[in-house]
């Protein structure tokens, strides 16, 4: 997919100086991919009206009049397809805790280092396959924040922003539906794949609130309650258990 043309007002990530310095415990419901099993997330926004924009990496995608303005903000939020790979990112396990965040299309990672940009600090994509990572801290109703210490030692959170808007400021309440919160959607989950005793790979994907698995017939879907489900309907938001006899993996339904 080539992004000809932007607009010149578009939605993007900030990195926002935080109230506290304290970081949690990473939240396990997100799954970290390893050499074993992958999970590709579309990443978006928590505040209200913003599911269907995703984190997108624009590079080697932008052509025409706009084309500065997406690389002055590499990690745009766009309303891209479901199986768009510049809008999919995995996780992966970094020093201390942290966890770095990886796109599908372009293998680079989400920085957390920011550049200045009128009243906003935005954030970068790097290359150099060394970025530290975030802390991930769980806001409930299945949002995250994500924070990182800069070079100059303060501690900021990626959040929603608009080119061209006011400064940002923190939230007092409901972080879990504000411009701080982001939710992940997995879109496809490939496990097997560093096992010597797969044959192939097992690839798990979420489309249209409805779970189909390839490469398996074996498996079964259990609810969060552990009630089994049907493999062919629409399911509601919630988290789901695809058991397999290899292994099981926890999906969510946004």
């Amino acid at each position: 997919m080539i992004y000809k043309t932007l607009r010149r007002v578009f939605m993007g990530i900030a990195m926002l100086a935080p109230l506290s310095l304290a970081a949690q415990e990473f939240d396990s419901e997100l799954q970290l991919s390893n050499e074993e099993t992958v999970c590709w997330y579309r990443i978006c926004n928590a505040a209200p009206g913003m599911d269907r924009l995703a984190m997108t990496d624009l590079n080697g995608e932008v052509e025409g009049e706009d084309h500065e303005d997406a690389l002055r903000m590499t990690v745009a939020l766009l309303p891209t397809e479901t199986e768009d790979t510049h809008s999919q990112w995995k996780l992966t396990a970094g020093e201390d805790g942290k966890v770095i965040i990886i796109n599908r299309a372009t293998g680079s990672q989400i920085g957390n280092h920011s550049a200045i940009s009128g009243d906003h600090n935005f954030t970068w994509l790097t290359f150099s396959h060394d970025a530290p990572g975030f802390t991930v801290t769980s806001l409930g109703d299945y949002a995250f924040k994500l924070e990182g210490v800069e070079d100059d030692g303060v501690n900021r959170c990626l959040a929603l922003a608009e080119r061209g808007g006011e400064a940002l400021t923190y939230p007092e309440t409901g972080e879990s539906t504000s411009i701080i919160g982001w939710k992940f959607f997995p879109v496809e989950i490939e496990t097997g794949i560093g096992s010597a005793k797969a044959n192939c790979s097992v690839v798990i994907s979420v489309k249209n609130k409805r779970i189909s698995v390839s490469g398996s017939t074996d498996w079964q879907l259990f609810n969060i309650s552990g009630e089994e489900m049907p493999r062919t309907v629409s399911l509601p938001t919630g988290v789901y258990l695809v058991k397999m006899p290899q292994k099981s993996v926890k999906v969510l339904i946004p």
